[in-house]
């Protein structure tokens, strides 16, 4: 009988430390995937470094000169771009940005990001106690055509 109640008083005490682990756990993957966008807007270069893994790849489905290939980009890449200002050129007043934890276990998460821009999938993951960006698929959110 005492080792149920053990047993229970210890579930007790786990469970809402479990609960606060993922809350805080799903503000850091929105604050991570938050910092990559407004980083690349702002043209923080510092901030898009922070909020990625070293070996990020990025990818997209169209080229340089908009055929379909499958396109590469680096977190090398990412902060030289950054810190150009390609991102700054598309800065917007009221520029929306939605973040959206798709999916979340342990220490992987997917995340759905859209801007007026662009529109990613996010793989994000939490190494060594922080959570960077590994892999991103990214199209660019171009205008309905009339």
């Amino acid at each position: 009988m005492h080792n149920v109640i053990v047993a229970i008083m210890m579930l007790l005490i786990w469970v809402p430390t479990v609960q606060a682990d993922s809350e805080n756990d799903i503000s850091a993957i929105k604050k991570t995937a938050t910092t990559y966008m407004n980083s690349w807007y702002q043209g923080d270069a510092r901030g898009m470094k922070a909020s990625l893994h070293k070996k990020l790849a990025k990818r997209s489905l169209k080229g340089m000169m908009g055929e379909n290939e499958l396109r590469h980009t680096t977190a090398s890449d990412m902060v030289s771009y950054t810190k150009s200002g390609y991102g700054e050129r598309l800065w917007q007043n009221d520029l929306n940005i939605d973040v959206i934890v798709l999916d979340y276990f342990k220490n992987i998460a997917s995340v759905k990001v859209t801007t007026p821009h662009y529109y990613e999938y996010l793989h994000i993951a939490k190494i060594e106690g922080k959570w960077v960006i590994l892999n991103a698929l990214y199209e660019k959110n171009s205008p309905p055509q009339d």
